[in-house]
């Protein structure tokens, strides 16, 4: 076959732009190649993988001159906030921040709080402004626009996440404060993990301690209420597994608390008692429950009102009657002890609270400790309370009725 000039220079354009395709071709995969790889290596930030959302770039690129800092949660989220915090949201329903924001004198910068500290009566003696703070409803039902209305730079949630509902309750108040551009600090009740233990209350301590640069005061903290800790853990550490007693923790009106929740580990790793209950964590019970467990000891926790041993012994009825049940042992033995409506928490007062357990299982080892005494020394050493004050929180430790 034969050609013609003008078709071979045709073909030769032809070939031109065919090799010129390629090479477009070629270069734009493998740009897109290389984009591939490298978002697989460095995937590009979201509100779910990154430390910073949206919602809080944009109020870090609104306020160019103000200093921020990077907290860890105990999500292990690394949350941005202000480096001069001063309005802060506490969702608490144990009222342990802001009383730790008390002892450190920094209580003004609380701004709003959930319902359960608003009723807390121990708290309204330590920190009376606490009836003119801010009320924005609690974890189940957070009322999201009076929140913002104060202003918070940053909320601090101490969750109670026992369970995937708790858990996705509050992972929802994070997104949703997320989107309206306020930080959140979440931090976790002992409770919360599989296998509760002390560490995590001092580890909530300096947590804060960094939100609100008091490192020092902290660790201070943290060493004074570890002293009454240790005081219980050495002298009753050594106590053979078959002298220690087996003991029912009552909350009242009417539960028995499991092996799943800090109380049980303040019992029998600290105190050195053994639970009756070997499952669980919230029990209901009922007086058949009782004389059929029938304890060697019993510690009623003042969970939803105090009920003293005199009480028991009496037979009363305080939501639960206890007349029901004297023919328990721990009963016809005299082998009752109480504790207060917060000493019972994970809280500042709970060394406390080991300390009249401790008394009541091993009064031998204690005979030279008087817990009255102890926590008047608390109330004045680490809050600062006048004789005043102290009478009043030592009245409100013994409320009967719901104390939160």
């Amino acid at each position: 076959m034969k050609f013609k000039l003008g078709d071979i220079l045709n073909l030769k354009k032809l070939g031109v732009l065919l090799l010129c395709g390629m090479m477009i071709f070629t270069v734009s995969m493998c740009g897109c190649t290389s984009k591939t790889v490298a978002d697989e290596v460095n995937p590009s930030p979201t509100a779910e993988s990154s430390p910073t959302t949206a919602a809080e770039k944009s109020n870090v690129a609104e306020n160019k001159d103000v200093e921020y800092k990077t907290i860890k949660d105990m999500w292990d989220r690394e949350v941005k906030i202000k480096k001069d915090v001063k309005n802060v949201a506490l969702i608490d329903f144990t009222g342990t921040y802001i009383k730790i924001m008390k002892i450190w004198k920094i209580d003004d910068k609380v701004v709003a709080v959930d319902n359960s500290q608003m009723k807390n009566e121990f708290l309204k003696v330590v920190c009376p402004r606490i009836e003119s703070i801010t009320n924005v409803g609690s974890s189940k039902e957070l009322n999201y626009e009076t929140l913002a209305a104060t202003n918070p730079d940053v909320v601090i949630i101490r969750a109670f996440a026992t369970d995937k509902e708790r858990q996705d309750r509050y992972q929802k108040i994070i997104d949703r404060l997320n989107e309206m551009g306020i930080p959140t600090v979440l931090l976790l009740h002992p409770t919360s993990y599989e296998k509760p233990n002390v560490n995590t209350v001092w580890q909530e301590i300096e947590i804060l301690g960094d939100i609100f640069d008091k490192q020092s005061e902290a660790k201070d903290l943290i060493n004074y209420l570890n002293g009454k800790v240790q005081l219980v853990k050495e002298r009753t550490k050594d106590i053979p597994e078959d002298e220690r007693p087996n003991v029912m923790l009552f909350a009242t009106p009417d539960y028995m608390l499991g092996p799943q929740t800090i109380q049980s580990y303040f019992l029998e790793e600290i105190v050195h008692g053994k639970n009756v209950l070997e499952e669980g964590s919230w029990v209901k019970t009922a007086p058949e429950q009782v004389l059929k467990l029938n304890p060697d000891v019993m510690i009623i926790l003042g969970h939803g009102g105090y009920v003293s041993p005199e009480d028991v012994y009496a037979g009363k009825d305080m939501g639960f009657n206890w007349e029901l049940v004297q023919n328990a042992k721990a009963i016809k033995e005299k082998r009752v002890g109480s504790v207060g409506t917060t000493e019972w928490r994970a809280t500042i007062e709970f060394p406390i609270g080991l300390l009249r357990e401790a008394k009541t299982l091993y009064p031998e080892k204690f005979a030279d400790i008087d817990p009255d005494k102890e926590e008047i020394k608390l109330y004045k050493n680490i809050y600062g309370l006048n004789d005043d004050e102290i009478a009043e929180a030592v009245k409100a430790q013994r409320y009967y009725g719901n104390p939160h």
